[in-house]
């Protein structure tokens, strides 16, 4: 990969950055224009982009969202440099460091150096290990292990900063001591099983307490392992590498998402039928997705596809219930359980999010048309609007649901509907009441 550096930002804050890094080895381009950023990160990935947050703030945060996202661009490192403003910077951004204007060239050339001694490189699909402890020297002894096994060690020493760096990073594992002040063990367990983007990360616990209650209470809050100190580094390696193993392979959770996959949906919603309490269940699915692969390939389509179940978790963490189920079907298909309270207010969330966040993933040209060009299932060149979405929303409000294929069938019917209207579109059961929006 190129020592590529792109700055994002005013010109005149851009170019003051790239004259004082002019006699260094990276290739430094400037934008003042997002897409026109977006179009060349896709193009020709850099090794860090660094990003002036005055630009405009709706524009800046689709273009991290989708930047984060992107299978060029994903892994590449990511710096904000705050001009003033007092928001705080959303996790799902992703910024591996924050500057402050005027920017320290100094800072930010050791800010680069840490983002590639923590492992941040283009594509290298390393699995990333956050080990937390509050005693550095196990958290030294943890990082050997990992290293050791050919994964990259990230370290946190209290659980804030584990449920921070969890939230930010999205390790592939959480390796966890129980005994921490302030916050132990158990409560970040507890914080990371509740929030849609951490609850699926596998947990192995790590602790000097050996009572039959602490290892039950853990493994009961949603560990998935647990080992006691003194450990033997071999083992320990050993319970990482399978579990990740495990994960990796899980039948029931998606390979391209992570989330629950249509065997966890299926039992889900058998409970949720069995319990009797108030139902939505919201079924989406991706409009003109097949034109899209056709014409960008499958790794561009992967990554609308994480995409979409991001916006997905993030318009239930917003709009939802704490308990809301939120499964990946397969393929460009997606439900959400919810209350029928909530079942609007998150399919338009989505909607909302997913109409600003998705044409950014075309090239300039298309988005600009609104439409491309790919063969059809004949094998004749036909013009495919942008993407959107059909959302369906069955509930229980005035009918009884005794088994999923109830359920599937009314949503099929007005996922039919959904689909013959043009754009996003949401609609819910009729025969509940008459609602139906776009």
């Amino acid at each position: 990969m190129g020592a590529r550096l792109y700055l994002v930002g005013p010109p005149e804050r851009t170019s003051a950055v790239a004259g004082e890094l002019a006699a260094g080895r990276l290739g430094i381009r400037e934008f003042a224009d997002l897409e026109e950023f977006l179009d060349a990160a896709f193009a020709a990935p850099p090794r860090a982009a660094v990003v002036w947050d005055c630009l405009p703030s709706e524009a800046l945060d689709a273009a991290f969202d989708v930047f984060r996202h992107h299978f060029c661009s994903k892994d590449c490192a990511v710096l904000l440099v705050n001009c003033g403003a007092s928001a705080p910077v959303p996790c799902s951004w992703g910024v591996h460091a924050v500057l402050r204007e005027p920017v320290d060239v100094g800072k930010l050339r050791e800010a680069l150096d840490e983002c590639s001694e923590a492992g941040v490189e283009l594509g290298s699909g390393i699995p990333r290990v956050l080990v937390v402890d509050d005693d550095p020297s196990v958290v030294l002894l943890g990082s050997h292990v990992v290293s050791s096994i050919g994964m990259i060690p990230l370290v946190a020493f209290d659980g804030a900063e584990a449920i921070e760096k969890a939230k930010r990073i999205r390790p592939d594992l959480v390796l966890l001591d129980i005994n921490m002040p302030h916050m132990d063990g158990f409560a970040v367990i507890e914080a990371l099983k509740a929030d849609p983007l951490t609850s699926l990360v596998p947990i192995i616990v790590f602790s000097a307490r050996k009572d039959d209650e602490d290892k039950v209470r853990a493994l009961h809050l949603g560990a998935d392992d647990y080992v006691t100190k003194p450990f033997s580094v071999m083992e320990l390696g050993a319970r990482i590498d399978r579990l990740l193993q495990r994960t990796r392979t899980g039948v029931q959770a998606s390979s391209t998402t992570g989330l629950p996959g249509s065997l966890s949906v299926e039992q889900a919603l058998v409970e949720r039928i069995r319990s009797r309490a108030p139902l939505a269940v919201v079924y989406l699915d991706l409009d003109h997705f097949k034109s899209f692969n056709d014409r960008y390939g499958f790794t561009r389509g992967d990554s609308v596809i994480r995409q979409t179940a991001d916006i997905l978790l993030e318009a239930v963490q917003g709009m939802g219930n704490p308990d809301d189920f939120v499964g990946h079907i397969g393929g460009d298909d997606f439900v959400v359980l919810t209350s029928p309270s909530r079942a609007v207010p998150v399919a338009e969330a989505v909607i909302a999010r997913f109409e600003r966040v998705i044409p950014l993933y075309y090239d300039s040209d298309d988005r600009r048309r609104g439409h491309i060009l790919s063969e059809d299932r004949r094998g004749w060149q036909t013009s495919f609007p942008l993407m959107s979405l059909s959302i369906a929303i069955a509930t229980n409000e005035s009918r009884e649901f005794t088994h999923p294929g109830e359920v599937a069938d009314v949503a099929a019917q007005l996922k039919r509907y959904a689909k013959s209207r043009a754009g996003s579109v949401w609609v819910k059961d009729k025969r509940a009441n008459d609602e139906n929006g776009s």
